[in-house]
């Protein structure tokens, strides 16, 4: 058994968990809490309607290491190039398959929009990472920052329809 499979799995049973709890109307009785609205130059993203999800592609990548040069990487962690994922907004995740045909969820702990651009935010074990795309346009990057290194890569992303 690979030693991510446990985690994989807690992460997607976490993940639809309180996907589900979310979901959960208020007990009888007790009224929903309300949310005041944020100011308008800094309005949430859970505010407007979420975009449909997306097909993204990452074609190219540099790995960046402490005291080195960067370098041409030939995959995003154990997502070789060209790496795909699905990005689902209203399910807070991205998600792709690994090069031993295993799933890799991650959870999206931040959305933000400005103007055009979507930026989303994660943490996955000691792994930051942010995307950004353009509602504008299809190019997209991602970069990961984990134990000095830095992985940045390019791509485009596309609505699934």
């Amino acid at each position: 058994m690979h030693v991510l499979s446990p985690i994989i799995a807690a992460l997607i049973a976490g993940g639809l968990i309180s996907f589900a709890n979310a979901q959960q109307p208020a007990p009888e009785g007790q009224q929903p809490a309300e949310q005041e609205p944020a100011p308008r130059d800094q309005q949430a993203a859970g505010t407007e309607p979420l975009p449909h999800p997306i097909d993204c592609t990452f074609t190219e990548a540099r790995l960046c290491k402490t005291g080195t040069d960067c370098s041409a990487a030939e995959a995003l962690g154990e997502v070789p190039l060209p790496a795909r994922f699905l990005i689902h907004f209203e399910q807070q995740i991205i998600a792709s398959v690994n090069a031993d045909g295993l799933p890799h969820v991650s959870t999206i702990g931040v959305l933000a929009r400005s103007g055009d651009s979507l930026i989303l935010q994660g943490v996955d074990g000691a792994t930051g990472w942010t995307i950004q795309g353009s509602t504008s346009d299809e190019m997209a990057s991602f970069t990961v920052a984990s134990q000095h290194s830095v992985l940045n890569a390019f791509g485009t992303c596309k609505a699934i329809e």
